[in-house]
């Protein structure tokens, strides 16, 4: 959400704070600010001016010639070739000399033989909105010569504000003026519309005679409040100083009256809809949806509605899908001269998840999933009417409303001695009961340290005790809690036969790893092509098609990962994420990571190569050196996601423990990938069962031998299943073991290639003999033999 400042002091804030005092509050108080950005660029040079006469131009088809007063006592030739420029409009003019965003310098020229005196400007040329067509037309009484920039009040600076999904409430100037009214801001501007009395208003036939409202009484629990006004002699136009608002709160323009309805919904937080009142048939009922209707949505596409779908219909069908989207039949046009404005409340739980079911995403849908203020419909329609009728001259025909019983509003206890216990300290008496009060609670005491609060009909986060602590805390404000060192016994504990978590993390944060958390939700598809074996784990209400089923790998949030940051010019990335996976029932701790870029970091020596398979294998047997030795064997991977030629299984005892590889090929492309990344997975709690105690030897008083075996091995036997055996026919006195080396070429028989093995011999208490070495040699050879037609070509 967007949020302007200038409109923000103007009509609800009274505060003298700078805007990045305000900022870090907001932040501070749980509404994070994700940026603070200018409303526009400077425009020296651009004027308010008027559109005198429009001539063709001889010598182009699409360019016509206007005569422009800047209120300077001239008229100055331009050459335009805008299609909605026309005589008696106001447009903004930039003068010869002026300065346009994107660097654009106005001059005096010609152009196709007419001398053209500046130039009229879109919305878009002066960075007032995205893909505008057209010029920007300005109120008829705008003052000529006056300079745009102070004349549609540009000095301003915009809030970006990244608002949690339990604060329903803040999705409103209303709604952040009072939370920076409670952090102590300012003091928070009075708001109430005007008393009205419908029937003196409606000097007409009452609206029950012209359109019937009802609620179901199967959907009375769903829809308890619906207010509708009939009103006639709607504005056409939404005044400038409007028209900025709606842009710097992130909104596009629409039509007057539903950028009206929109800037009240941003101001107060309850969404409305409007109806063109002549094209209802019959009357108006909030009914649950009959399985298989349709409804003509206003983007376009006609929706299929299920029997939990709340909509509201008239004798024809469905017109509006409740809290959601309109239909294109009843939609307000530039004709529609009536309209029934329906400001409704309607439960969170009638809407959740209706939406996305049906690929939609509304501003309105996002706020009812929240939580509306079941209070709010009847006020805020008032609002918009008084506002549309100090602007134009609109008629209320006739009102009506339906009211059912309200939601209870709870009664929470609150106990200072909790609160106490949860922070570390608790405030006194007054300041709880003044932090509560100001956030629009009812307090009342029940004792001494003792109260019970209810929350105010717009904070539908507030429900149990633990809230109300949290909002003690963030008002107070987290800066504000004491710090102090825990206090406990220490005592030496033995060693873990696994590596603690802490270990693995900062190991690979020591190998230029950067961790990463993601969510634990995942596309189906991604599910798919991931883990093709495993059943998803759908959730029931989804945050997106994206975020559908719990993950069963984290490999698609580190690409996806991966990706952001290769698009913004991460040349070298590394990244690693500890977090559980979901297959079936089960969850499993996972351990995973994925390189991309040169295998080094810039250097002056020279450019360093890409990283490859042996890079990636490196960290991650080092990873499993935590384990102290565990004698694992690398087989051919048949991982549908990694290249068939760059890619190992990890396997231990008939235990599947981990995969490491290059991505297939096939995937760059989904993931905007240039070049080869490598990825890994550790299944931890498949190793946890394989971890060894610690045991401290003595450092061995005796020298060590080393012996090699050059060996020739038949294509068919893989350099791991050599060193396994290596590994099960030597005796103790053989320490370590390991490939050095493999060669295959035109010095080897064709069918087989040459393995070089490296071997350690030692014993702690005397040194072995020649005889014994050579004894420990023979034994191992026999042993290689058994996997088949294995030669020896140097013994050295």
């Amino acid at each position: 959400m967007q949020i302007s400042i200038q409109w923000l002091r103007e009509a609800w804030l009274d505060s003298s704070w700078s805007t990045q005092r305000l900022a870090e509050s907001l932040t501070m108080g749980g509404i994070e600010v994700e940026a603070i950005d200018r409303a526009a660029s400077p425009l020296p040079g651009v004027v308010v001016a008027a559109v005198r006469t429009v001539r063709s131009h001889p010598q182009a088809e699409k360019l016509r010639i206007a005569e422009v007063d800047a209120g300077d006592g001239r008229l100055r030739q331009v050459v335009c070739g805008a299609a909605n420029l026309r005589p008696g409009q106001c447009v903004p003019l930039a003068l010869p000399g002026a300065l346009l965003p994107g660097d654009v310098h106005i001059q005096e020229t010609e152009l196709r033989g007419v001398r053209s005196e500046g130039m009229l400007c879109s919305a878009a040329e002066l960075n007032l909105a995205d893909g505008s067509s057209g010029l920007l037309e300005l109120d008829a009484q705008a003052p000529l010569g006056h300079a745009l920039y102070d004349y549609l009040r540009l000095d301003d600076e915009i809030l970006t504000l990244g608002i949690t999904p339990n604060r329903g409430d803040a999705f409103s100037y209303l709604g952040i003026a009072r939370d920076l009214s409670a952090l102590g801001a300012g003091m928070l501007r009075a708001w109430q519309p005007q008393a009205v009395s419908w029937a003196q208003q409606a000097q007409r036939a009452p609206l029950g005679e012209r359109l019937q409202i009802a609620v179901e009484p199967a959907a009375a629990q769903a829809c308890p409040r619906y207010h509708a006004l009939l009103l006639e002699d709607l504005p056409t136009r939404l005044p400038d100083h409007l028209r900025e608002r709606l842009r710097r709160s992130g909104q596009r323009q629409v039509a007057p009256v539903v950028d009206w309805l929109n800037l009240q919904m941003l101001a107060l937080g309850q969404p409305m809809h409007a109806f063109d009142a002549d094209q209802i048939r019959g009357g108006l009922t909030v009914r649950w949806a009959r399985s298989g209707e349709i409804l003509d949505a206003l983007d376009g596409r006609d929706r299929i509605l299920e029997s939990d779908m709340l909509v509201i219909a008239d004798d024809e069908g469905p017109v509006a899908l409740a809290g959601i989207i309109g239909g294109r039949r009843t939609a307000v046009q530039d004709d529609t001269r009536r309209i029934v404005l329906e400001s409704a409340y309607f439960q969170a739980k009638a809407v959740q998840g209706r939406a996305r079911r049906l690929g939609l995403q509304t501003e309105a849908a996002m706020r009812f999933e929240r939580g509306v203020d079941f209070r709010l419909g009847l006020p805020a329609a008032v609002a918009t009417w008084q506002s549309m009728a100090h602007h134009a001259r609109v008629t209320v025909l006739a009102s009506a409303m339906v009211a059912n019983a309200e939601p209870d509003l709870p009664w929470i206890p609150l106990r200072s001695q909790r609160v106490a216990r949860i922070l570390g300290f608790a405030p006194p008496a007054e300041r709880i009961r003044e932090i509560l009060s100001a956030l629009g609670c009812s307090v009342e005491a029940q004792g001494e340290g003792s109260w019970r609060v209810q929350p105010p009909s717009h904070r539908y986060d507030l429900r149990i005790e633990a809230d109300l602590i949290e909002e003690i805390a963030r008002i107070s404000g987290y800066d504000q809690l004491p710090q102090r060192q825990p206090l406990g016994l220490l005592a030496p504990h033995p060693l873990a036969p696994e590596p603690r978590a802490e270990a693995l993390r900062a190991f690979l944060v020591a190998r230029d790893y950067h961790e990463v958390i993601t969510y634990s939700f995942i596309s189906a598809e991604a599910q798919a092509r991931f883990c093709p074996d495993d059943e998803p784990v759908a959730l029931r209400n989804p945050l997106s098609n994206d975020l559908a089923v719990l993950r069963g790998s984290l490999w698609p949030g580190l690409l996806q990962a991966l990706q952001f940051n290769v698009n913004r010019q991460q040349e070298r990335v590394r990244l690693f994420e500890m977090g559980r996976i979901f297959t079936g029932a089960q969850q499993r701790l996972q351990l995973a990571g994925v390189i991309h870029g040169p295998a080094l970091p810039e250097h002056w020596s020279g450019p360093s190569p890409w990283c490859d398979f042996y890079d990636l294998r490196g960290d991650v047997e080092g990873l499993l050196r935590h384990w102290q030795t565990l004698d694992l064997e690398y087989r051919r991977s048949c991982n549908p996601n990694l290249h068939p030629g760059q890619s190992a299984d990890l396997w231990l005892d008939g235990s599947l423990l981990g995969s490491i590889g290059a991505l297939r090929p096939n995937l760059h492309e989904r993931y905007e990938l240039d070049k080869a990344a490598f990825l890994f997975y550790l299944d931890l709690e498949a190793l946890a069962k394989h971890g060894k105690s610690v045991h401290f030897q003595p450092i061995p008083s005796q020298p060590g031998l080393r012996r090699d075996l050059a060996l020739i091995v038949p294509e068919g036997i893989s350099a791991g299943q050599v060193l396994r055996t290596v590994r099960e026919a030597a005796s103790r006195a053989v320490r370590e073991h390991w490939i050095f080396d493999r060669y295959q070429g035109s010095q080897v028989a064709p069918g087989h290639y040459g393995l070089g093995v490296g071997l350690l011999l030692q014993e702690d208490d005397r040194t072995l003999t020649e005889s014994e070495v050579q004894g420990e040699l023979e034994r191992i050879l026999a042993a290689l033999r058994t996997l088949g037609s294995i030669q020896l070509r140097i013994q050295g």
